[in-house]
């Protein structure tokens, strides 16, 4: 976790320093709740699940008018997803405890947001509710990967007075999961839908 949690403080913090004379920066928070399942050839009829979202956000302008800018956030996000399992009777629960990197690109015309970039991820716990996954130890994440890499993309309003609503698109670009290379790997990825209010304080 400090892997993670470490630098992504350090960064907004960094980024607070560095434009304490700036004109527009602004720091706030993010919070709202994910819609998320498995998305890839093997996942098997997959449900979505609902989970928590929430962090911090700095916005770095880089265009005097405000209307491009950079925005880095450090978000803890609950995904996991209902799978159906061939060998088993009843379907596999997943929730995945994550901690969240975005770097996104942020293009504000008027209120009008639009948001994209790449999102590093650490998990932080999982809990892994299928009838075969009864033995594994609860301290360790195997078969699970550690590391997620993925991307975000958003549409959202945002007031002047820093209040604003958006709805996002988060996939991973690597499996949920990895396996012995004796075994063949289940090819599957997070996919979720994002419904986030946030908040952003202007400097002054």
């Amino acid at each position: 976790m400090k892997n993670l949690l470490c630098p992504g403080l350090l960064l907004i913090c960094s980024l607070w320093g560095a434009n304490t004379q700036a004109q527009g920066f602004r720091f706030g928070i993010r919070a709202g709740a994910n819609l998320s399942t498995a998305a890839g050839p093997d996942a098997n009829k997959p449900e979505a699940i609902w989970g928590p979202a929430a962090g911090l956000v700095a916005n770095v302008p880089l265009t005097p008018s405000n209307f491009f800018s950079f925005q880095p956030e450090l978000l803890y996000s609950r995904k996991g997803y209902w799978m159906i399992n061939p060998s088993v009777s009843s379907p596999t629960r997943v929730l995945l405890h994550y901690l969240n990197l975005p770097l996104l690109a942020k293009i504000k015309v008027g209120g009008l947001v639009l948001e994209a970039g790449p999102q590093v991820g650490y998990l932080l716990d999982l809990r892994d509710y299928s009838p075969i996954a009864s033995n594994r130890d609860p301290n360790k994440l195997d078969p699970y990967r550690r590391w997620e890499l993925g991307y975000l993309a958003g549409i959202g309003y945002e007031l002047k007075n820093g209040v604003g609503v958006g709805v996002r698109y988060n996939a991973g670009l690597t499996h949920v999961r990895q396996v012995p290379t004796n075994v063949t790997p289940l090819r599957f990825h997070n996919a979720a839908f994002q419904f986030q209010l946030s908040y952003l304080v202007t400097r002054r």
